[in-house]
């Protein structure tokens, strides 16, 4: 009996691997096996909506498309072709999983065409590294060793077999290839099509016809998927697009004219051009988030400097960024040109010979002499040709400061701010604007030892106990940018603006309950990394105070035309002056929005009704009826297509020409 047995389960093996040989399947069934497990991990850790039927559905079809061609490749070819398929597909996802951890998004081909600043983001990319994430690559040298195994078994001078049957009838050719790959082509566009359709069709009705976030795309598509269809959608977008109709470029501008309408309130309110002639500092402080101002670690004030200024100055508690994938680009491009940044990639690299109407080009209309300062390659996020565009008379790049504080990426903010200051008054040129951009505080927030001087306690070692020192280095370097400007005799004839640019990517919300000593709320966390303060200070600490109303990046420009005096006439800006009675919500580039008594996050499947609507009243928040957010998230979908549209189609050149033929 056993063997019976054994000679059973020999016949048994030895048809297997016979079968593994002839039939061309196997290697597909492996790759699907693994990549459908891989794709269900990440899922999880996206957790932006669960791993439906359909979503299932959709990446098992997107691998069968991926793969259905090896069929027709000789045995050895396909092995071979499947090992290495596996390893792309797996190094996309690993990328895609990296990238969200830092940008909450996925890669897009605008992204890929931005590659070339990865090597900038080193130190970051390694900080978001996990040794669990090998995991995606556990298969590889599986497959590749099975792909040895069959070139090995099918090597022609040792299998005979395998120069017979290069002569193999056409017939049998076309059973044993051309039938099969039809079949898993098939069977890959029907697993996509089908349930794609029935979203279009239902929930997710509209929502390839937007433009304005990626994560519902993805519960609709699955990872490969959404990488299919951003593919398609690029090179519709860049190659077989339609022109913009003349209706749109119509309705457009009238959306302008209705905008124009809110902004002129700011003409006839106290302040506009109270300051006219002042000099203008903006400071655009990196990842520096609202939660650190006014508070303490121990019995030591994170941020005194900045504590003691706001008391000075015009203050904005409710100021939220609103970048996207462009992230610091992208906060340039809101506070200087009013527009909202691109859902995929960033303005500054897709579109930077496009016209603007930006305020370095606009005060210049006044007779401000206009610079930009940043202490890093004038061609990271291609600020050389973008500023060139936007009308600066000086770039200050990393060829124009003296490394003499090394620190991060580049320069100390501290000796940042000194050689600015000396700029300026090397420039000696009145009134001027000038935009700067820190360092310091940038991901992964390694400081050298000597920096760090805030005790941080039970945080200490972690990413949050970091950003908390490279906050308080910030809070320094601006207490010293203020001595600085009294020193050169600028304070007093100076309008000195701070913001943060955008979030700091710290999402581990324990870190969060562990610093605030208490639980935070889900609206508390979208809330926590969209607020990033902004301040005014005014010459002789004029106008202090808080302004409690919802304001954004978007309205920055303008409110620097209220302070100076500058009509909004043949300005094509989005925002309204922060300083304005004027009513205007908050847009964020995924949909949602607040208008100080509202404050709606949009769900992962892109459907208003989906969202959350919280109504604000102070510091709290409370879910309320969805209904009461509709009409503010619909208008918020408007805001953001009429700012890809103007942006997409360079609509700004074509208006403005428009208006010329006018006069």
């Amino acid at each position: 009996m056993l063997a019976r047995l054994r000679t059973v389960a020999l016949s048994g093996l030895q048809w297997s691997i016979k079968g593994l040989q002839f039939w061309p399947l196997w290697g597909i069934t492996l790759l699907v096996a693994s990549m459908l497990f891989k794709l269900n991990e990440l899922d999880h850790q996206f957790n932006v909506g669960g791993m439906n039927y359909w979503k299932w559905a959709v990446n098992l079809g997107a691998v069968l498309l991926a793969s259905f061609w090896t069929i027709f490749l000789g045995r050895r070819a396909r092995a071979v072709s499947l090992a290495l398929l596996g390893l792309i597909l797996s190094i996309l996802l690993f990328a895609d999983l990296i990238y969200f951890r830092y940008f909450k998004d996925f890669i897009s081909v605008p992204v890929l065409l931005q590659a070339g600043q990865v090597g900038e983001l080193q130190a970051s990319i390694w900080s978001l590294i996990r040794a669990e994430d090998l995991l995606l690559f556990a298969d590889i040298p599986v497959a590749f060793a099975l792909a040895g195994w069959v070139l090995r078994r099918h090597a022609a001078k040792r299998n005979p077999h395998a120069i017979r049957t290069a002569y193999l009838s056409p017939r049998k050719t076309l059973w044993r290839k051309f039938i099969p790959a039809t079949l898993v082509f098939a069977i890959g566009w029907a697993l996509i099509y089908f349930p794609v359709v029935e979203q279009k069709n239902g929930w997710a009705r509209g929502l390839f016809v937007g433009n304005w976030w990626n994560i519902p795309i993805y519960n609709v598509t699955g990872l490969l998927g959404f990488h299919g269809y951003d593919t398609y959608r690029y090179a519709k977008e860049h190659w077989f697009g339609e022109k913009i109709s003349d209706s749109e470029v119509q309705e457009t501008k009238e959306w302008f004219a209705d905008r124009l309408k809110l902004q002129k309130q700011m003409e006839n309110e106290p302040l506009f051009g109270q300051y006219k002639g002042k000099n203008v500092l903006i400071v655009q402080m990196e990842a520096f988030q609202e939660f650190v101002i006014g508070r303490s670690i121990g019995e030591e004030e994170i941020t005194p400097n900045l504590n003691k200024l706001i008391g000075q100055s015009v203050y904005f508690p409710n100021f939220y960024h609103q970048t996207a994938q462009g992230r610091t680009s992208d906060a340039d491009l809101l506070t200087s040109c009013s527009m909202h940044p691109l859902p995929t990639g960033s303005a500054f690299i897709r579109f930077a010979a496009n016209e603007f109407d930006c305020a370095p080009s606009i005060v210049k209309g006044d007779g401000y002499d206009a610079t930009v300062h940043h202490a890093y390659d004038g061609s990271f996020w291609n600020r050389n040709n973008m500023y060139r565009n936007m009308d600066y008379d000086q770039f200050y790049n990393i060829k124009d400061y003296t490394i003499d504080e090394p620190i991060g990426w580049s320069l100390g903010d501290e000796s940042f701010f000194r050689q600015t200051v000396e700029q300026l008054k090397e420039r000696n040129k009145s009134p001027f604007y000038a935009l700067t951009i820190t360092l310091s505080s940038h991901h992964p927030y390694k400081l050298p030892y000597s920096n760090q001087e805030l005790h941080v306690g039970e945080l200490q070692g972690t990413i949050m106990g970091d950003y908390l020192q490279s906050t308080h280095y910030v809070d320094s370097a601006v207490g010293s940018l203020i001595e600085y400007l009294k020193d050169a005799g600028l304070w007093e004839d100076t309008i000195l603006m701070f913001y943060g640019d955008h979030d700091n990517s710290v999402y581990d919300w324990t870190l969060y309950e562990q610093f605030f000593g208490a639980p935070v709320s889900d609206i508390d966390k979208d809330r926590i990394v969209r607020k990033v303060p902004f301040f005014i200070h005014l010459p002789n600490d004029e106008h202090t105070g808080v302004v409690e109303k919802a304001v954004g990046q978007i309205d920055t420009t303008p409110t620097v035309m209220h302070l100076l005096g500058i009509p909004m006439d043949g300005r094509y800006l989005m925002g309204v002056s922060m300083l304005s009675e004027a009513p205007k919500s908050v847009v964020f580039r995924n949909g949602g929005y607040t208008d100080g008594k509202f404050y709606f996050v949009p769900s992962g499947n892109g459907i208003t009704g989906s969202g959350t609507c919280y109504s604000i009243n102070g510091g709290d928040a409370a879910v309320t009826d969805s209904a009461s957010c509709a009409a503010g998230a619909e208008s918020a979908k408007q805001d953001l297509n009429i700012s890809d549209r103007v942006i997409e189609n360079d609509l700004i050149s074509t208006f403005h020409d428009e208006d010329e033929n006018e006069k």
